[in-house]
């Protein structure tokens, strides 16, 4: 399918900017507080402009947004290679680029999750969203291999590897069909068709749970993310190369959830969802506790893959249940409480900085995770099951 190519070139791309702004932010010279300015960046946009991405999702040709995102971000990449080219590379232009590069994310990522079901023959999405993981996992592993060594070799020349992979996305949807909105614009504007999606989602508990707690996975992500460079350095003692191996084992792990979660779940086991976040959090734990850089790689590939399976059970649900006209809405919904999710992280990462050790931060942050992930397995639990009835003696 040309939509799965195009999310596994687009997330090369995604990858690689990590691991190359990350490194970059650490050669000049930022610590904690500078990773999570990096990470704020990322998320801010999200919280401010996801609920009007999906006001578009809903409203305009999904294809054609979700390109113009992806040349704007590919714009962000290339304008900091260029700086880097010049030997005037500094925090800030990075900083200004990884903003950009949020708003981008903040239209691609709900409008591909818009296209997906849209563009698909079958009707079995928890595959659909399993080999959607394959895809963006292979782009996750390629890229976050590819960075580490090429920031080694170019420095921040190689921030053109995500700029070509970027535009590589935007071309390549060219071969994805159109997909328009199934209803027409109405004028009672953003305030009313939010009330219209909220309704939705108030008259189905569970899809109100799901789509709630489906931003932790998400969230969590980013926010780990932001203290993988320091913790990878400072830690685990290793190189921008480790770096990238290590990042990449999250999708080692990944990609085989994505190969083996249709015969592991069910299509429609909400308990499975709260599981899944469950053993994030208790894997998320092993890993922040890893003494070393092979017990990091093992932890992490275990990590990736739970996470994973979170993040395909989660939107499957969402895309089944949730109306075609208010699915764009929605996803932004979760995009944006995702983005708060880590925003929160990120400022405590920013009071915090330096007088706080990334491996404690990292084990609050999973011990959390594991704790919402019983949390949701109580709210969802589901009440048509038989309770075993006592016999009266």
């Amino acid at each position: 399918m040309a939509l799965m190519t195009t999310r596994l070139v687009s997330f090369i791309g995604v990858a690689a900017y990590f691991i190359l702004s990350s490194w970059l932010a650490l050669r000049c010279g930022a610590g904690t507080r500078g990773q999570a300015l990096l990470a704020g960046a990322l998320a801010v946009p999200s919280l401010l402009l996801g609920l009007h991405g999906g006001f578009l999702i809903d409203r305009w040709e999904r294809r054609t947004l979700a390109q113009c995102a992806e040349v704007l971000r590919a714009a962000a990449a290339a304008g900091s290679a260029l700086c880097s080219a010049a030997g005037e590379l500094r925090m800030w232009h990075l900083f200004v680029a990884t903003l950009v590069i949020g708003v981008g994310n903040a239209i691609t990522l709900p409008c591909y999750g818009a296209l997906l079901p849209a563009v698909s023959v079958d009707d079995r999405l928890v595959r659909i969203n399993a080999q959607w993981q394959i895809m963006t996992q292979i782009g996750t592993v390629v890229g976050a291999l590819a960075g580490g060594p090429l920031v080694e070799a170019w420095g921040g020349s190689a921030l053109w590897m995500p700029a070509v992979a970027y535009l590589g996305a935007a071309s390549l949807l060219f071969f994805v069909p159109v997909v328009r909105p199934t209803r027409t614009a109405a004028k009672a504007g953003l305030a009313a068709e939010f009330r219209t999606a909220f309704t939705v989602l108030r008259t189905d508990r569970k899809l109100l749970l799901v789509t709630a707690f489906s931003a932790v996975p998400v969230g969590f992500l980013a926010a780990a993310n932001t203290l993988l460079a320091p913790f990878a350095r400072n830690d685990l003692g290793t190189d921008a190369s480790g770096f990238g191996v290590l990042d990449s084992t999250w999708g080692v792990g990944a990609l085989a959830a994505g190969l083996l979660v249709s015969r592991l779940f069910g299509e429609r086991k909400h308990t499975n969802l709260s599981r899944s976040l469950l053993l994030t959090g208790l894997f998320a734990i092993l890993f922040a506790l890893a003494p070393g850089f092979r017990p990091g790689l093992a932890a992490g590939v275990l990590l990736g893959f739970f996470l994973s399976c979170a993040n395909i059970m989660f939107p499957a649900y969402i895309q089944r249940d949730a109306p075609d006209a208010d699915l764009g809405k929605i996803l932004s919904a979760v995009f944006v409480v995702s983005s708060a999710v880590q925003l929160s992280f990120v400022a405590w990462v920013g009071i915090a900085g330096n007088a706080v050790s990334v491996r404690a931060l990292l084990l609050v942050l999973a011990v959390l995770v594991a704790v919402l992930g019983g949390l949701l397995h109580w709210l969802i639990r589901d009440p048509d099951t038989p309770v075993p009835v006592q016999s009266v003696s």
